[in-house]
């Protein structure tokens, strides 16, 4: 799991971290159903690199937590994590 952080951050240069509940899930689609760990990772670039991207254009961070939740609904974790991200850095 720490190898597709890595490979996330060197590949985008954006650091996320993996919750307990999604290395959890993970590790359960990797048992269960059979998935390769570099499918996983085109998975997850698929799913959140643009947004996070984004993200660390708008407001400069370059930090996130990937929760469980996150992994099976993307694009609403994306948005909101936009729209929180944004307000917060226009409030400070």
């Amino acid at each position: 799991i720490k190898k597709i952080e890595l490979y996330f951050f060197k590949n985008s240069n954006i650091n996320i971290v993996m919750e307990e509940n999604a290395i959890d899930f993970i590790i359960e689609q990797l048992i269960n159903s059979g998935i390769k760990l570099d499918n996983l990772y085109k998975k997850l670039t698929n799913e959140f690199e643009n947004g996070l991207k984004l993200i660390r254009e708008k407001t400069g961070k370059n930090r996130f937590f990937i929760t469980k939740e996150a992994l099976l609904a993307p694009e609403p974790f994306i948005n909101q994590l936009i729209k929180d991200e944004l307000q917060n850095s226009l409030t400070s």
